[in-house]
């Protein structure tokens, strides 16, 4: 509440500046008292909007979904800011020009969109970067106090995880986050595939398609497909695919085997 009370301050002194620099000062208490309205509906709206947030941020994990879903959600915000102002204050702003609600509803609409948009950006912006950063803090304390050898640690559903290299058969793109597959079981991790292909030893794994990143070991068949791709089958069983911009990194795999010599006669 303080928070929107200080923007309504702000926004009325910089109405009142501009109006004077124009040459047409406006009385400073009606404009106080009609940025404060404006802001009393974003502080009702706050809640429900950053509960919106928060289940998007936490059961949608593509990126493009969740942007959709925030594009989506924007003009519902926007809308129903303006549709609570007219029902609200109506009685007070009401006018000759302004004959109904419908009338507020309509005209608010236009004069505020601008605003209104910028506000709603910034509470989803401040909303997800409330929620990213304890678990990024977290994240860096794990990586800090993790064994730089042998294995992978992974916080999932409040536990502590320790994946040796030797068990993940594959590791692929989820969003932001990389799912690791080890012995038949996926972990969520809250680091990107690119990040997480920088940190593990490149003798044992290696990306072979942008959403996907193998332990080399786990490779049971490489299919060729045609134009360098080629399908890559693990001895799990899962089936991945090798686009032809990863190909390098797999060459040692993919390099053709010479038969054994013949016994001298």
């Amino acid at each position: 509440m303080s928070g929107w009370a200080l923007l309504a301050l702000a926004q009325a002194l910089q109405g009142n500046f501009v109006a004077a620099y124009r040459g047409a000062p406006q009385p400073w208490w009606p404009t106080v008292g009609y940025t404060a309205a404006i802001y009393s509906i974003w502080a009702l709206l706050s809640w429900p909007i950053i509960g919106a947030v928060i289940a998007i941020e936490r059961r949608i994990r593509r990126v493009w979904v969740r942007i959709a879903a925030y594009l989506l959600l924007w003009p519902v915000v926007v809308g129903a800011h303006v549709l609570f102002f007219a029902l609200v204050y109506w009685p007070v702003y009401r006018s000759e020009t302004v004959a109904t609600r419908w009338d507020m509803t309509s005209i608010m609409f236009v004069r505020n969109l601008d605003t209104n948009s910028l506000l709603y950006l910034a509470l989803v912006a401040l909303t997800i970067a409330w929620l990213r950063w304890p678990r990024r803090q977290a994240l860096r304390a794990e990586r800090a106090a993790a064994p730089t050898g042998d294995a992978l640690i992974v916080r999932n559903r409040g536990a502590v995880h320790r994946i040796p290299f030797t068990t993940i058969d594959w590791i692929g793109a989820a969003g932001d986050y990389a799912e690791i597959h080890s012995e038949r079981r996926a972990h969520l991790i809250e680091e990107s595939l690119t990040s997480l292909a920088q940190r593990l030893p490149a003798e044992q794994f290696a990306r072979i398609h942008r959403g996907a990143l193998i332990r080399l070991d786990r490779v049971r068949e490489i299919e060729p497909i045609g134009r360098g791709d080629a399908h890559v089958r693990l001895v799990s069983g899962a089936e991945l695919r090798l686009s032809r911009r990863y190909r390098a990194n797999l060459a040692a795999l993919l390099a053709p085997r010479s038969s054994p010599a013949e016994p001298a006669q």
